[in-house]
């Protein structure tokens, strides 16, 4: 009874150590736009309006957790090379029903993004760490693991649209806020520029917080 007791509690703490290592990966130390930057021209070239922003990061989150789950019943045994085009077809048949429906909630929004909407469907969070790290997980330690990415993702995809808009338009999801138009920013390299200043500011607020961790840490191990 003992030994079942003490099996339980270490599954708890190994589940809840799992659970913060996806939430910090997700949202800070791997986030997909700021710190590796393997999913960010949705957001530097469409990201422009925070409407846009919402409906791309919509979009991105549906598409890559429903494709990434049906597709973890992929056999392994299957050939990388058609598993990835398995990955294509299923993202795909998902890209359908996702867009018809945000196209009826946020309708013209959709049609400006344009041909950046269906690009999602071949975005590296599902070629790149379904293999590296997603499907070596058990499949609902994976899904959690997938959702904390996708806020990452729709979390940056937001605040920089919200931020182009305002330097662009003064507004804020179409409401006037200021006489400001620096339309220079609706352009692709405004939003490289943009992404840039907040990877950088990022991950030097990531850097200190880590490394004075790490010191308290030191510190309370030299008191011991």
């Amino acid at each position: 009874m003992a030994a079942t007791k003490k099996l339980k509690a270490i599954r708890e703490k190994k589940t809840e150590r799992g659970f913060d290592r996806s939430l910090l990966d997700g949202l800070a130390k791997q986030n997909i736009v700021l710190m590796t930057g393997i999913v960010n021209a949705p957001v530097v070239i469409a990201a422009t309006t925070f409407k846009k922003g919402v409906v791309i990061a919509i979009a991105f989150a549906v598409i890559s957790m429903l494709t990434i789950f049906i597709c973890s019943f992929v056999p392994k045994k299957i050939v990388y090379t058609l598993r990835v085009i398995i990955y294509a077809l299923v993202g795909s048949v998902i890209y359908i029903p996702t867009v018809l429906l945000l196209e009826q909630i946020f309708p013209l929004t959709v049609e400006l993004i344009g041909i950046y909407m269906p690009l999602i469907i071949t975005n590296a969070l599902i070629f790149s760490k379904t293999e590296s790290r997603f499907y070596l997980r058990r499949r609902g330690e994976m899904m959690i693991d997938v959702f904390f990415f996708a806020v990452g993702f729709a979390a940056v995809c937001a605040v920089t649209g919200a931020l182009r808009e305002m330097i662009c338009f003064g507004t804020f999801a179409g409401i006037k806020l200021m006489e400001l138009n620096i339309s220079a920013f609706e352009a692709p390299f405004g939003g490289f520029i943009l992404v840039g200043i907040m990877a950088g500011t990022f991950r030097a607020l990531y850097n200190f917080a880590r490394n004075r961790r790490i010191k308290q840490q030191q510190s309370a191990d030299n008191t011991k």
